[in-house]
């Protein structure tokens, strides 16, 4: 009978332009709406910042300053896994260290890491810890990861490129639930306190009712009351929402922001509108928050996207391209005026467009290809400070400030 309740109260208010937001069962181990909403105010993307690759590390005191300076509430992307896994996670050694360091110069940020819709065979180079099989009653003897038995039945959903040797993993397949969970884990452990989910949806395509995601991302939950830094874990994905029974299953949505192409192409002119392609603008899917309120909306953030416009600057034709390559390598492009310009207007248009939307704001975002300088990230650095800076942290903190 509360079951029923609950979900007539959902579909009424949830089916409303606005409404006032009404407290109901928050899950465990999600964070309060308060925390959310403070997280995604101050946002900016720092990818792959906490991995042990060699620019990593020698960009590392840069990094750990932008963000001492800065102050942001979240440090989004800063550990990623994207095929190669043994290499990945051998990449993340020592990771618990390197999180309480940026803790030290940002106390309350929220860290976030990543869990991507790909794998490659590699994974099967990979051990399953002892305390992931023991957390699905499984027996506690380590083993190598199976690719096979991570992917749907008959056609695999794999990547141009790669053949069969990687894939979109299959949330309904216990074998990615294992992968899952350990990368959560390691997560949660060494004090990160988000995971994004990328493409969640395509993942979990064979699970209609949402009822195995659901199950897993509880399992990720009550593990961060137990283990997390603070209890909780901020979860997203790539998606205007998932839903199940009148049930958000994210605490925020993420997508890109998704320019439309205006005037010449000598200008590379861009301007954000409700409605073009699928923009998330006034799409963000509502009903009851894992915090446990009742929205007709679900809050998101949008950030420049990469990594889907091929290997060549200027010759990409799909329609979520930007006068030719993906997001971030064409605003990187741009002289360093008209990217303070672009990010003025990005932060203040996001919230005219939608109040639930927030822009997350570029700090390291990997580019589509090396640029004429040789980058091949964008950083918001001062040039001064790393010679591939687009010295844009000054514009961030100003528009921060004014924000405030």
């Amino acid at each position: 009978m509360k079951s029923l309740i609950l979900l007539l109260l959902v579909t009424v208010l949830c089916g409303c332009a606005s409404h006032p937001s009404l407290p109901l069962l928050p899950m465990e181990g999600a964070p309060p709406d308060s925390v959310v909403a403070v997280s995604l105010d101050r946002a900016i993307s720092m990818a792959s910042v906490l991995h042990l690759y060699p620019w990593a590390i020698r960009e590392w005191p840069a990094n750990l300053d932008l963000i001492g300076d800065l102050q942001p509430s979240l440090v989004g992307r800063a550990a990623l896994v994207w095929g190669w896994e043994h290499l990945m996670l051998r990449s993340l050694g020592g990771l618990q260290a390197r999180v309480a360091a940026l803790h030290e110069r940002a106390p309350d940020a929220v860290v976030q890491g990543c869990i991507f819709e790909f794998i490659s065979r590699d994974i099967e180079r990979v051990t399953v810890p002892a305390h992931v099989l023991a957390a699905f009653g499984l027996t506690p003897d380590p083993r190598p990861y199976d690719f096979d038995a991570m992917l749907a039945p008959g056609a695999p959903d794999d990547f141009p490129g790669w053949g069969m040797d990687a894939a979109v993993p299959d949330l309904t397949r216990q074998e990615t639930q294992l992968w899952f969970f350990h990368l959560a884990t390691l997560y949660l452990d060494a004090g990160l306190e988000a995971i994004h989910l990328g493409n969640l949806e395509r993942m979990a395509a064979r699970d209609p009712d949402l009822r195995i995601t659901e199950g897993l991302l509880r399992r990720i939950r009550d593990h961060a009351v137990r283990h997390a830094r603070r209890g909780w874990v901020l979860l997203d994905a790539h998606t205007h929402g998932v839903v199940l029974s009148g049930r958000l299953l994210l605490d925020f949505h993420s997508f890109p922001l998704r320019p439309r192409e205006v005037g010449d192409a000598a200008d590379e002119n861009v301007v954000l509108e409700a409605g073009f392609q699928d923009a998330i603008y006034g799409r963000s899917r509502g009903g009851v928050t894992p915090s446990g309120i009742a929205v007709a909306h679900q809050r998101f953030l949008v950030e420049l996207d990469n990594g889907y416009a091929g290997p060549t600057p200027g010759g990409c034709d799909l329609p979520e391209c930007v006068w030719g390559s993906d997001e971030i390598t064409w605003f990187a492009r741009q002289p360093t005026e008209r990217r303070d310009a672009l990010l003025a207007y990005f932060w203040r248009r996001v919230p005219e467009l939608d109040p639930r939307g927030r822009f997350q704001m570029p700090g390291v975002r990997p580019l589509q290809a090396q640029l004429v300088t040789g980058c091949d990230r964008y950083l918001a650095h001062d040039p001064s400070v790393l010679a591939c800076g687009g010295g844009q942290a000054a514009t961030i903190a100003a528009l921060w400030l004014e924000a405030r």
